[in-house]
């Protein structure tokens, strides 16, 4: 995946018995450590503390794409991206909507720039070319989207409440 590599994950036998001990190696430029973390450790340690899987994932959305994303022809990407709610009737919000994605910016893994602001992962699969403007692409939720409804569409999990 890109950004994410190289990534380690290895268990270790603690003396005296008891569970093993987990151990993440994570990549040393801060964009890729922080997209690794997102999808590795982070519910690692959810899970460790009580969710459910399916509780510790990041949530998958459908999102269109407001620009075009490149594809990388040797790996799957997930690029750092901000991802809004956007009503089908600006003048009636609860008319519906849809989930809207901008990429922030170039997305080498050294550049943490990119990480800033980004409260979104567009699974942007392997390829060459690119996917146009317009595209409907999955996204897995990262950071804060307070404020934001969020309907998950079919097959993208659960539907979940407005947030007031």
């Amino acid at each position: 995946m890109k950004p994410g590599k190289p990534l380690t994950f290895a268990t270790l036998p603690r003396d005296g018995g008891g569970p093993p001990m987990l151990v993440f190696g994570l990549p040393g430029n801060p964009a890729s450590a922080a997209v690794t973390f997102s999808l590795t450790v982070g519910p690692a340690i959810a899970v460790l503390s009580g969710r459910t899987k399916e509780e510790a994932l990041p949530r998958r959305v459908h999102v269109t794409l407001e620009e075009a994303a490149p594809l990388d022809p040797a790996r799957p990407e997930y690029c750092r991206a901000v991802a809004r709610w956007a009503a089908a009737d600006p003048g009636n919000p609860a008319a519906g909507g849809g989930w809207r994605a901008t990429r922030t910016g170039n997305q080498i893994s050294s550049r943490l720039a990119s990480a800033r602001g980004a409260n979104a992962l567009l699974e942007i699969p392997r390829g060459s070319g690119s996917i146009p403007a317009g595209s409907i692409v999955t996204a897995l939720l990262v950071g804060d989207v307070r404020g934001m409804p969020v309907r998950a569409e079919e097959g993208c999990g659960p539907t979940v409440a407005l947030h007031e």
